[in-house]
C-alpha cells in the first residue's frame, strides 16, 4: 500500500511547466504595459506642466516690466526687448541717457541645453548671462518680441510677447507657447522718426507723454539710449 502511494507522488510534467510559464508571461505582459504606460503618462503632464509653469511666470514678470515702461524697442531679430523707465519724474525725457533706468530682455543660449534658448532679464547696459537673471529656460526660439514701428492714433505703444518652452523627454511632454500683447501704460512718443532719442533737457519737445492724438498721423516710439 505504502509502495502505491509513493509510486503516485509524481512531480510536474515539462509541458504543465511551459504552458504555466506561458499564462505567466501573458499576465506580466498586460500588466507591464499598464504600468509604463501609467507612467509615461505621468511623465507627459509633468514635463507639460513645468512648460506651463515657466511660461506663465515669466510672462508676469515681463508683464509688470511693459506696463511701468514708457518706451520699449525691439532688436537682434525679436531676441532682444529694451525698456525705458521715466527718469526724474520727467517722462518728456524718456531713453534719453544711457544712465536712466531701463530693463532689457534677452534670448540667448541655454545653459543647460543644446540647440535651445534661455530667457534673461538684466538692468545692466547690456544683457548677458553673466549681467542678467536666468527667468526661464529650454526656449524653443529665439524670436520672442515684436513692436511696431509706429504707434496708431488714439493709441499706447504695444509689445507682442510669445514664449515656446519645452521641457520634453524624447516623446514626453508636448511644447507649450504663452504669447500676449502687453501696453506701456506709459507711453511716451514722438512725431518725428523712430531712431530719434528724446533730447535730455528740460525743455525737451520732441517727446510727449500719453495716446498717439486723436485725429493727427502715426506717432513714433523713441529710440532707447
Amino acid at each position: 500500500m505504502i509502495e502505491r502511494i509513493r509510486r503516485n507522488e509524481r512531480g510536474f510534467t515539462l509541458i504543465e511547466m511551459v504552458c504555466v510559464c506561458l499564462l505567466l508571461g501573458v499576465v506580466l505582459t498586460g500588466v507591464t504595459t499598464v504600468m509604463v504606460g501609467g507612467s509615461h503618462a505621468e511623465l507627459q503632464n509633468n514635463n507639460r506642466f513645468k512648460a506651463q509653469a515657466s511660461a506663465r511666470t515669466v510672462l508676469d514678470i515681463m508683464r509688470n516690466d511693459v506696463h511701468n515702461a514708457c518706451a520699449a524697442n525691439v532688436a537682434n531679430s525679436g531676441a532682444l526687448l529694451k525698456l525705458a523707465y521715466i527718469p526724474s519724474g520727467d517722462p518728456t525725457q524718456c531713453g534719453a541717457s544711457a544712465a536712466n533706468t531701463k530693463v532689457l530682455w534677452c534670448a540667448l543660449s541655454s545653459p543647460t541645453t543644446s540647440g535651445r534658448y534661455a530667457l534673461y532679464r538684466s538692468t545692466a547696459s547690456t544683457c548677458t548671462s553673466a549681467t542678467g537673471i536666468l527667468e526661464a529656460d529650454k526656449v524653443l526660439s529665439s524670436t520672442l518680441f515684436a513692436t511696431a514701428s509706429t504707434i496708431s492714433v488714439k493709441s499706447r505703444q504695444t509689445v507682442s510677447v510669445s514664449v515656446p518652452i519645452s521641457y520634453a523627454q524624447s516623446v514626453y511632454g508636448q511644447s507649450y507657447t504663452l504669447g500676449q500683447d502687453l501696453v506701456l501704460r506709459n507711453t511716451v512718443y514722438q512725431t518725428t522718426g523712430s531712431t530719434t532719442a528724446c533730447p535730455a533737457t528740460a525743455s525737451n519737445t520732441t517727446c510727449t507723454y500719453g495716446l498717439c492724438p486723436f485725429g493727427g498721423s502715426a506717432c513714433y516710439p523713441p529710440a532707447i539710449q
